[in-house]
């Protein structure tokens, strides 16, 4: 790593690491956060009808019955029945296990629509290492197996070359613009894609992270916000409009010839390199958009310009992918619903309006 890269921070979450690796950060405390885009006229014009297997997930859980709460993800078909997403989606406390797992083709926000098909999950699988790598240490990838006819929807293969050129993700989350999630879009939860480029492995930046992790910065064309071209001497090396994932679209897939060459996986502020952000760091707009500044990157992250993000390759771990579309990975079976949450979701279905959580993003769910 050059040495420009090198910056010293001590902040929750984003340490320092004072052992051999002291030119890395330690990876901790990362956004889930995934897709926004680089102008905010672009959000309406970037919708797509394409991607046929690419959907949005509605994970219930026990709490659920009670508080109203399930996450919001995005998958992708890559079997006959089997969805490809992220662990962190289906990573749940060990009280509060998983009742259900929705998946809308062709998204959550489309579920009024005459063409919305709803899919429920019979099992899954969490990837067995996730739990001890972490978020960004290259195993947070999940697998689901879902009921019902699929036949008419695209099914994907895996990319296996390559990583670093540029690719198109897609993704069914919230939507905004330079300044972030939250700042001048109504995020309607309905399926986009965008493009940009991998330009790291996340172990070239973050200690305990690895070569199953790929980074991206998110720019705005200009080089006071190119993360890697400001922090690292790169020439500018972003693409025309390009995106990045916000909340919901974890779990997404970014695609390199048509085929699945990562999940969606998470997101950090390019401030870890000013220790700020706000004002003239690369990193301008604080979790609100605004532009005062802060020393607190845990209030920095917000899908905005100047922000880096990681996601999982798939190529490292086709052994847990395989094995799953071969019935050798163990599966785990959503709980039993309480019988009155599910008559309610059968008679009733699911209505919701976003609301945005630092971890994972949550829905609240009413009622006709």
């Amino acid at each position: 790593m050059k040495k420009s890269m090198k910056v010293a921070l001590a902040v929750a979450g984003l340490l320092l690491a004072s052992n051999a690796s002291a030119t890395k950060y330690v990876a901790g405390d990362l956004a889930k956060s995934y897709m926004t885009y680089t102008t905010v006229d672009q959000v309406n014009t970037s919708r797509t009808s394409g991607y046929s297997g690419v959907g949005s997930l509605f994970i219930s859980t026990v709490s659920t019955a009670t508080t109203g709460l399930g996450g919001v993800c995005t998958g992708s078909l890559i079997g006959g029945g089997t969805v490809l997403t992220a662990a962190h989606c289906l990573s749940t406390d060990a009280g509060d296990p998983i009742t259900s797992i929705a998946f809308y083709l062709p998204s959550f926000g489309d579920r009024r629509a005459a063409e919305t098909q709803i899919f429920s999950a019979s099992a899954f699988a969490i990837h067995p290492d996730y739990a001890v790598t972490g978020l960004a240490g290259g195993n947070d990838v999940a697998a689901f197996t879902i009921t019902g006819d699929t036949t008419g929807y695209e099914k994907y293969g895996l990319f296996t070359g390559d990583p670093f050129q540029q690719y198109t993700e897609v993704g069914a989350g919230t939507v905004g613009g330079p300044r972030g999630t939250n700042v001048g879009v109504t995020s309607d939860y309905r399926k986009r894609l965008g493009s940009n480029i991998y330009e790291y492995y996340g172990s070239d930046i973050f200690s305990g992270s690895s070569e199953g992790v790929v980074l991206y910065d998110f720019d705005d064309g200009t080089a006071a916000h190119d993360v890697f071209g400001r922090n690292d001497g790169y020439v500018q090396r972003g693409v025309l409009g390009e995106s990045a994932a916000s909340p919901g679209d974890s779990g997404g897939p970014e695609f390199i010839n048509g085929k699945i060459v990562s999940v969606t996986s998470f997101g950090i502020t390019g401030g870890i390199f000013d220790g700020y952000c706000g004002g003239s760091s690369t990193d301008p707009y604080n979790n609100t958009g605004s532009t005062v500044v802060t020393t607190n990157l845990a209030n920095c992250t917000n899908s905005s310009v100047g922000e880096i993000g990681g996601n999982t390759l798939v190529s490292y771990n086709r052994n847990f992918i395989d094995g799953y579309l071969n019935g050798t990975v163990a599966t785990l079976a959503p709980v039993p619903e309480p019988a009155t949450w599910a008559m309610m979701l059968t008679g009733f279905g699911i209505i919701g309006f976003a609301m945005r959580r630092r971890k994972s993003l949550k829905t609240i769910v009413g009622y006709a």
